[in-house]
């Protein structure tokens, strides 16, 4: 019977070849199937040849394929060996905290077997988010410097394609050639810059804010036109490459299948990826569990000691004279590394345009006031604008010297055009402050409106100059009344999904009849408020507009010895005061110029900085 099957099988296989032999002849040779069965070598003959005319056509495309998809494909990451990158943990400045889980888990790669040994497994990714400029591409070449272990470079942006499918054939290359240095050098980390391009959240459109970071509630899928909705596959293909099934490697396996010597076990690739993103929020939630990115490192705004260490490490590369290090991290709260650098590499142009070969403290301090407010601009005011616009700078540097007096530091009071203001004050906290408290927001919100009522006071008039002031103390105010609790309700916009505020608290707080009523009443009081300020400080004011009018920018000392000059040495006793519920002032007298200070002022926009009560205190912008 088994002898039977096996004829038969071998009879139905001769058959089908039969008629494919004559119906492929009959279609496409134009050979009878009688001659086709009859005369089988001249056949065979058109045959040969079609089939080598065939064979050519499709080497051809599979060539011009091979081509495309080589073309498409190339320049998605590139290689660096050990000992090529010249970076290490030293170079990584004003980041401790960041710097020591670096070095843990760079620890647990090198020593993956002792580890796995003792029931553990690596962490098979690292998170650096945070501003940019902090340093997190430093640190991820730190890693690749100390790793002895070669590193494939990515951009995020790579892997986005002109054609669906691409980006996944782009990651999984990637990661095969990952494999294949893990085999070789025993292990392999990969760096994928600006994650977000690539590992952005499937299914939601991520919706954030300048000022405000919180996380996207759910939200409907919006694909574009065409291939919308294809980078989806990208997501999961580095889903699956990070943590999934993923087959040995090599022809062996094969080999080994075909002899019947059984499957080779799954190997362990010892592959670190790091990310880099200052959009964490935005990321896929798959990628941030274990398994994927372990570690999520946070690499924010140094702190003093680190801006300290920041600028000994860049000046100790350039030519200067004695400087106070410690000062120049005072002066500069608020900095990114990055952009302690750039003051350092400026101030280094200042002196060379001056002609010397080193640069000195008033290089630094100028290359300051570029990096935050811009290069001057001159532009010819007319005389009625000139003294309007020092009526108006004047009021806002009394009202901040009066309200803010060893809080905040004035450091800047200019009238010449930077950026887009015709003047401005600019200063920063004396102190660094996380948290801000009513009377700082309140003082803020009067010295936003000062320069509006200095106009009404000395000119009679307003002029278009307040506009940014007014926006700023509204900022303010909203956040006072809907997202503090320091206004009538405790009820905060915060908790709204962000769908129903459009990603912004101040517009739906804005957008609510009671709150703008409450606002309103805000403002007013805080604007009748500094009024009786500025009228108590008229001379201080009238002397800081003359000197305007005279020298159109006082920088520094100049400030405070114009100060001791007009008598301006001791705090005023004006209560800032708190409105109660019922609208009335609450509290005692505070003697104003004592506390603590209101925020950074160092030229962002204003606004609650999103992590609580414990969070940093969002910061003081200009005063145009």
């Amino acid at each position: 019977m088994e002898q039977y099957r096996r004829y038969w099988r071998w009879a139905k296989r001769a058959a089908i070849f039969l008629v494919i032999y004559v119906v492929v002849g009959y279609l496409f040779l134009g050979v009878h199937p009688s001659d086709a069965l009859l005369h089988p070598g001249a056949t065979l003959s058109t045959y040969r040849t079609f089939v080598v005319s065939l064979l050519f056509i499709s080497m051809f495309l599979v060539v011009q394929f091979a081509a495309m998809f080589w073309f498409l494909m190339r320049g998605t990451y590139y290689t660096v060996y050990p000992g090529e990158y010249d970076k290490s943990f030293d170079d990584v400045r004003g980041q401790p905290a960041a710097v020591y889980s670096s070095r843990e888990v760079l620890r647990l790669f090198r020593g993956f077997k002792d580890f796995k040994q003792m029931g553990g497994y690596p962490p098979h990714g690292i998170l650096f988010e945070g501003p940019p400029g902090t340093g997190k591409t430093l640190m991820a070449k730190a890693i690749a410097g100390a790793s002895n272990v070669p590193i494939l470079v990515a951009d995020g942006s790579r892997f986005q394609a002109m054609f669906f499918g691409i980006g996944n054939m782009k990651v999984r290359r990637m990661f095969s050639r990952a494999r294949a240095m893990s085999d070789k050098y025993g292990g392999c980390v990969i760096f994928i810059d600006e994650l977000d391009a690539l590992g952005g959240s499937r299914g939601a459109i991520s919706q954030q804010s300048v000022e405000y970071e919180r996380p996207s509630g759910p939200h409907k899928v919006i694909a574009g036109m065409g291939m919308g909705g294809g980078g989806m596959g990208i997501v999961n293909e580095l889903l699956v490459n990070m943590d999934g099934f993923v087959a040995p490697r090599g022809l062996w396996r094969h080999v080994r299948r075909i002899l019947g010597l059984g499957r080779p076990k799954i190997p362990f690739y010892n592959i670190l990826v790091i990310g880099a993103t200052n959009r964490a929020l935005s990321l896929d939630p798959a990628l941030l569990r274990p398994g994927r990115f372990d570690r999520k490192i946070h690499v924010g705004l140094p702190d003093g000691d680190g801006r300290e260490d920041i600028a000994q490490y860049y000046l100790a590369k350039v030519r200067h004279e004695p400087t106070d290090v410690n000062k120049l991290a005072r002066m500069t709260k608020g900095y990114s590394p990055a952009m302690i650098q750039n003051v350092v590499n400026e101030a280094l142009i200042f002196a060379l345009q001056d002609g010397r070969d080193a640069l000195r403290w008033d290089d630094l301090w100028q290359a300051k006031l570029v990096e935050e407010i811009g290069l001057k601009q001159p532009v010819k005011l007319t005389p009625r604008e000139k003294e309007m616009t020092a009526v108006h700078e004047a009021g806002h540097a009394v009202a901040s010297y009066t309200l803010e007096k060893g809080e905040f530091q004035i450091q800047v009071i200019t009238i010449q055009k930077r950026e887009h203001a015709l003047g401005l004050v600019h200063g920063q906290d004396i102190e660094e402050l996380y948290t801000r408290t009513q009377r700082q927001i309140l003082a803020d919100i009067q010295v936003s409106l000062a320069g509006l009522v200095a106009e009404e006071i000395w000119i009679g008039q307003t002029t278009t100059g307040p506009s940014s002031d007014l926006a700023n103390a509204t900022r303010n105010a909203a956040a006072y009344v809907g997202l503090y609790g320091m206004g009538k309700s405790l009820i905060s916009v915060a908790a709204m999904p962000p769908t129903m505020m459009d990603g912004d608290p101040i517009r739906a707080i804005l957008s609510d009849p009671e709150s703008r009523k409450e606002m309103d009443a805000l403002l007013d009081d805080c604007r009748g408020r500094v009024k009786k300020v500025l009228l108590q400080k008229r001379h201080a004011v009238e002397g800081v507009r003359d000197a305007l009018i005279e020298r159109e920018e006082l920088i520094g000392d100049e400030i405070e010895v114009l100060m001791a000059e007009l008598g301006e040495r001791e705090p005023l006793e004006i209560p800032v005061g708190i409105l109660t519920g019922n609208g009335q002032q609450g509290g005692q007298p505070l003697a104003i110029g004592s506390g603590a200070g209101d925020g950074d002022g160092d030229g962002h926009g204003p606004g609650p900085s999103g992590n609580g009560p414990t969070g940093q205190a969002p910061p003081r912008p200009d005063l145009p």
